[in-house]
């Protein structure tokens, strides 16, 4: 019998060669054809990694056509190109087996079981663990003897070395003279108390042109660099002849998949001597460590630098303004006035055709802040509209528990698939054993792991599981049943709503916690506003993008439909008068509260519509000029 076939093709890394997809397609093709199976798609990712699932569109497309159905194989050439992540490849497996598809490889020319999966799984988790260890400890070695483990750093250039075989020897490195002048010019004048900012500045206005690393244009940040990282021009510890290596290490975070960063112990970093790359004199780096350190010391005490850390908005639109000439960020310039950073730093910016942004406009954060306020309509919140919030609020919390019950149901998923890979590995573990084979490391690591992510979705499922499920609303306790409506007392909602946006306004509940929740709500409705300069340079005019944007657009739309509603009614109704066609006011009455009718039933579409943009369902983000 023919079957329906999917094929799945994939390579690691952009320095594979791209021919490898091709080569993968055609054995599918063949070994289909032999079997008298039907390939109906064939999907592929380039140069994207087998640990990762979330952001390989190949994969995903894969699993979104076998839930469409009248799928019977999916094909790949082995294992490993559907995944080298052991539950990514557990998961992957289910799903195809909830769907009746079989996993099929060209390699063992049969479906894939259970015990097949898990132990190449465990192979390639291995080998990728191993790979990486033999990598980085290359580099280590490398650095040690004085080469290169990275790039290649502002003021340097690649020194070509062979061995006696005549290969090239990779990280070696010589000072470039020309970039090297730069280097100790910027530590020169940091030292004498220029900004860094004020020197990418100058380097840009340098006639002829002196290019910045990689050849783009001097940034402060590409001199201030991080300290603690060595990361920057002042920070970067080759310029006194050291190459330090592995300062942090990078893990995969399992829900984003993507790479964070952490510092390693000053125990763990490698440190290879080369003098012959020095630029800069001991003397001429401590002045510039002692005033990095004074320079941090007197923002170490601002409450910006307090809030930075604690990421979160300073003031109510912090992060959300955007300069309308150059789309880059506007932030407090002066005394509690905003203003466009990029110009504010004198940098030139390449949409611009390399020069300065040109909005010199500034506006107090007050005046900013109270005109956003002032646009939220003072009907969107009232207690006439309780009764759609109290809906939309129970709808929520609906969600909410339904939510929690799924995420039960998926933690104690992930807890029986944990048992399933810990009983193979003991079972291969024991095996290798009677056997008398040499005991796999790896093994012993893996059962270890997956103890831990039994301890953590434990904890997990603890939390995930509400107190009060399944109790009933008599519960002596007196606690509210996950099932009760949540009733809103409107007079308290509307006095409570008036206080905080009064407060809001004032600058009073600047750095209070009891209205952090309300900046946030108001923050939710505004997606970012663009500040330009008003056509006769008075004022700043602003343009709100986001589900604000949305209700107020809305709110004139109506206001404008209402209208002509109410002049075209006025005017069929002074016709139908004149023809005679109301025979007495009781037809008259009738045709106007039939009018009253239809415009009540459009007024309360818009009451709707408002909620769901405040309950952001779906809308997308419009722009709305104040």
């Amino acid at each position: 019998m023919t079957k329906n076939v999917l094929f799945y093709a994939r390579y690691s890394t952009d320095r594979q060669d791209e021919q490898s997809i091709e080569t993968q397609v055609a054995l599918g093709r063949e070994f289909a054809r032999e079997r008298g199976w039907t390939i109906i798609e064939i999907y592929e990712d380039r140069a994207i990694s087998g640990t990762r699932l979330k952001s390989r569109p190949g994969i995903q497309s894969v699993l979104r056509h076998i839930k469409r159905g009248g799928i019977h194989v999916l094909l790949c050439v082995s294992v490993d190109r559907i995944s080298r992540d052991m539950e990514h490849s557990s998961g992957i497996l289910k799903q195809l087996r909830h769907h009746g598809v079989e996993l099929w490889t060209v390699q063992n020319s049969s479906a894939v079981n259970d015990m097949e999966l898990g132990l190449r799984s465990i192979i390639s988790h291995d080998m990728i663990q191993q790979t990486r260890y033999k990598t980085r400890e290359g580099m280590k070695t490398a650095v040690r003897k004085g080469r290169a483990a990275g790039g290649i750093a502002y003021g340097y250039r690649a020194k070509l070395v062979y061995d006696a075989k005549g290969n090239r020897i990779p990280g070696e490195r010589e000072i470039d003279e020309e970039q090297a002048e730069i280097v100790r010019w910027i530590f020169e004048q940091y030292a004498l108390g220029k900004s860094p900012k004020e020197l990418a500045v100058e380097l840009n206005s340098r006639i002829p042109t002196v290019p910045g690393p990689r050849g783009l244009k001097w940034r402060d940040t590409a001199i201030r660099g991080h300290r603690d990282r060595g990361a920057g021009i002042l920070n970067n510890e080759t310029y006194i002849g050291r190459l330090v290596f592995n300062r942090r290490n990078f893990r995969k975070n399992p829900e984003t998949e993507n790479r964070e960063a952490r510092m390693n112990d000053k125990s763990e970093w490698v440190v290879g001597e080369v003098p012959e790359l020095r630029i800069v004199s001991d003397e001429l780096w401590a002045k510039v460590k002692k005033r990095q350190l004074a320079v941090e010391a007197s923002f170490s005490h601002t409450t910006t630098n307090r809030l930075n850390r604690a990421h979160r908005p300073q003031y109510l639109l912090s992060g959300l303004l955007e300069c309308d000439h150059c789309c880059g960020p506007y932030a407090i310039m002066a005394k509690d006035r905003y203003g466009c950073t990029n110009r504010q730093k004198k940098l030139p910016i390449d949409d611009l055709g390399g020069i300065v942004c040109t909005n010199a406009k500034t506006i107090s954060r007050q005046e900013l802040e109270a005109r956003v306020l002032d646009a939220i309509p003072t009907n969107l919140l009232t207690p006439e509209r309780t009764t759609s919030f109290q809906e939309e609020i129970n709808r929520q919390v609906q969600k909410a528990a339904a939510a929690s019950a799924k995420a039960t149901e998926t933690i104690e998923a992930k807890l029986n698939a944990i048992d399933s890979k810990q009983k193979l590995i003991a079972e291969q573990m024991t095996e290798r054993m009677l056997a008398g084979q040499m005991k796999i490391a790896a093994f012993d690591q893996m059962l270890d792991d997956l103890e831990k992510e039994r301890a953590r979705l434990t904890l997990e499922l603890e939390a995930a599981t509400p107190v009060s499920l399944g109790r009933k609303k008599s519960d002596k306790a007196g606690l509210r049943d996950p099932g009760d409506p949540i009733v809103v007392n409107p007079a308290m909602f509307q006095s409570v709503l008036d206080a905080m946006t009064t407060a809001l306004k004032s600058g009073a509940g600047d750095g209070n916690d009891t209205l952090a929740g309300y900046g946030q709500f108001v923050r939710s409705l505004v997606q970012k506003v663009v500040i330009a300069p008003s056509p006769d340079n008075r004022r700043a005019d602003l343009t709100i993008h986001g589900r604000l944007a949305s209700i107020l657009a809305s709110m004139e739309a109506f206001q404008d439909y209402s209208m002509r509603m109410r002049e075209h009614y006025q005017r069929d109704y002074s016709t139908r008068v004149k023809a005679g066609e109301f025979r007495d006011m009781k037809g008259k009455a009738y045709y106007l509260s039939r009018f009253q009718a239809i415009l009540k039933e459009k007024e309360a579409d818009w009451k709707r519509l408002q909620v769901s943009v405040v309950a952001g369902a779906g809308f997308e983000p419009a722009a709305f000029r104040l």
